[in-house]
């Protein structure tokens, strides 16, 4: 192949200028997924978290309406 006359290959140092360092698009993408897949952890722990307050509850709730029984007999 053969390269235009003005062509001039670009030095190791100019390539990291070019390139901002050894970040590549994939490095990126996997960055960006770890981002997320944090994000992801904290609402899938604070998702947890509410259902178990909201299990609690409920069963505090039921033992209150059996609670009323149990002193009746």
């Amino acid at each position: 192949m053969q390269m235009p006359a003005q062509y001039t290959s670009i030095g190791d140092d100019e390539m990291e200028l070019l390139c901002g360092g050894e970040t590549t698009a994939w490095q990126m993408f996997q960055d960006i997924g770890r981002v997320l897949n944090y994000v992801a952890r904290i609402f899938s722990a604070g998702s947890s978290i509410v259902n178990n307050v909201v299990t609690i509850v409920n069963y505090f709730n039921k033992l209150e309406d059996l609670l009323p029984v149990i002193g009746e007999v």
